[in-house]
């Protein structure tokens, strides 16, 4: 169980910046989602908007899950997907796997 945890975050590209492995757990709108994440960071469209929650680990047997309507532009996320997502910068949009810290800050939308 405790390899589990660990191959979870294995391929995490900066860990010191804030960059965490994660899996999207749910796709849809912002308005349907947003209460269902830990931490909320928001979308640039609204309600509406196409928004992720993304669970990822930061150490021990707990994760924990981030909302957000940012990600990169060409994107089709999925439920199971494996995304970067940054806990220190919540406007960083969620990277694809070796791309995190490439666009931080910039919103996809």
């Amino acid at each position: 169980m405790l390899s589990g945890c660990s191959a979870f975050d294995a391929h995490s590209f900066d860990r010191s910046a804030g960059w965490r492995a994660a899996e999207v757990v749910s796709v849809g709108r912002a308005g349907d989602l947003a209460a269902t994440a830990d931490r909320d960071c928001g979308s640039d469209g609204g309600a509406a908007a196409p928004y992720a929650v993304v669970r990822y680990r930061n150490g021990g047997v707990h994760s924990r899950s981030v909302g957000t309507g940012r990600w990169p532009a060409d994107a089709r996320l999925k439920v199971g997907d494996a995304v970067e997502v940054n806990v220190l910068d919540c406007a960083a949009p969620l990277a694809l796997p070796g791309q995190s810290g490439s666009n931080s800050g910039t919103p996809s939308r």
